[in-house]
């Protein structure tokens, strides 16, 4: 998903909507994010227990594309 695919999914819903997460064990939190921009290659990753993609900083490679990574802020 790109950045514009994700804004044009958004703008589908009223501006003034809540967004939420899961809770931890049950129930829901207010979203609070973080975002960093990291280097990845894609499809580095065989295992189907490890996600497809894999950050450069992990492998031997120093070229990649950069992406935005969205994580729910503790």
């Amino acid at each position: 998903m790109t950045v514009s695919e994700l804004i044009q999914q958004l703008q589908t819903y009223p501006g003034d909507m809540r967004v939420l997460t899961l809770g931890y064990e049950g129930g829901y939190n207010d979203t609070q994010l973080k975002t960093d921009e990291v280097v990845f290659n894609f499809s580095k990753n065989d295992a189907w227990y490890y996600g497809p993609h894999e950050t450069v900083r992990f492998t031997d490679s120093d070229s990649g594309t950069k992406c935005l990574i969205i994580t729910r802020a503790k």
